[in-house]
């Protein structure tokens, strides 16, 4: 890769120095602003620095030409524009087309002074602590959900996820690893999905947290949380359960990981991007390929990935929404969105699978 001056540039494969690395997931943690942000601290990106190492930018590339960025300018305010210079720079020394994904309103006019076309991506629900109460009608399922498991002798707990804890290792990574692995088999795909959703590390959570649904001392179901804007906000970014788990268990589990949340004094949880969702009002100067095409997974093919059973899922715990945006440089096209599509995982799946479903 060319190089242009005053940018650090490590491939995917390499080890940053350990005070990088760190700088890196202290970006992730300050400066996320959704949940896709602290997917930054996973490893197998290729990352840029700004001068100064100010700010970074952490990517995939598909065909070797296509760049795709989900967690976004990982840098102080004052030195996100200076970072996305430094990045459209390298792009151009590389010949990269660029998007950026996860982008939400207030950053546009920033990303428009730059060339990017922008085109609605989907929504992320966020769920306002503050003034969240969990009573009254609008909430009847979600706390049905949470009586019913608790009549059955379901307990929610926070455990710190330390590797260098013999008890964690030994008594609560092979559970989740049970059902994780279970999970993955049950899926159309038969795999974990990649950079647009975080992957399961147990020994490598980092700053994100981890609450465990239990019954009897046995694990049924965990959800990851991934923390945003200093911890201000944490994502709902996986959940996780066993096919016999007591009925309504994630849901129980949200919504008693949030109660903590709240008693801390956390402003907001986010539910996580559910792509596509509203995305047939145009947007000016919108794709002419993507508005399309996430209108149309939207409504005909569920059946692959069904966002819209998400959206329905999480709109339970009563969100406000802010729309979410991909933004392209110089435009998204169809084989941008191919390689997404691919990269992503969400069009990699076994038929047979879908055959056997199908006959179910």
């Amino acid at each position: 890769m060319k190089v242009p001056d005053g940018i650090k540039y490590y491939p995917p494969r390499s080890r940053m120095p350990e005070a990088v690395e760190e700088r890196l997931r202290r970006y992730a943690y300050d400066y996320g602003e959704t949940y896709a942000s602290y997917l930054a601290a996973e490893h197998g990106w290729e990352t840029l620095w700004s001068g100064g190492h100010r700010g970074v930018v952490r990517f995939v590339r598909w065909a070797g030409r296509y760049a795709m960025v989900v967690s976004g300018l990982l840098a102080a305010p004052e030195d996100q524009e200076g970072l996305l210079v430094d990045f459209l720079r390298f792009a151009k020394a590389n010949q990269l087309h660029v998007s950026f994904y996860n982008i939400s309103r207030d950053q546009l006019p920033l990303f428009r002074r730059h060339g990017f076309q922008v085109t609605k991506f989907g929504e992320e629900p966020v769920v306002r602590l503050g003034k969240t109460t969990w009573r009254g009608k609008d909430y009847e399922w979600v706390r049905r959900q949470e009586n019913y498991c608790r009549r059955r002798g379901v307990e929610c707990i926070e455990v710190d996820p330390d590797p260098g804890d013999p008890w964690y290792r030994e008594q609560i990574v092979p559970q989740l690893s049970a059902i994780s692995r279970q999970h993955i088999a049950n899926t159309l795909h038969g795999r974990e999905m990649r950079y647009f959703v975080g992957q399961f590390r147990p020994l490598e959570f980092g700053d994100r947290r981890l609450f465990v649904a239990r019954r009897d001392g046995r694990i049924e179901a965990f959800a990851v949380l991934n923390p945003c804007l200093s911890g201000a906000m944490w994502a709902v970014e996986m959940y996780r359960r066993r096919a016999d788990a007591t009925r309504g268990v994630i849901p129980f589990l949200m919504l008693q990981a949030m109660r903590r949340l709240k008693e801390e004094g956390v402003e907001y949880c986010s539910l996580s991007l559910i792509p596509f969702v509203r995305c047939d009002t145009p947007v000016k100067g919108d794709s002419w390929a993507a508005r399309p095409a996430f209108v149309f997974w939207w409504r005909h093919l569920n059946w692959i990935f069904d966002f819209r059973g998400i959206y329905h899922f999480k709109s339970r715990f009563r969100p406000d929404y802010r729309e979410m945006y991909l933004v392209s440089r110089p435009k998204t096209s169809p084989l941008s969105l191919f390689a997404v599509g691919f990269t992503w995982g969400l069009l990699r799946f076994n038929p047979w699978r879908l055959l056997r479903r199908g006959q179910d």
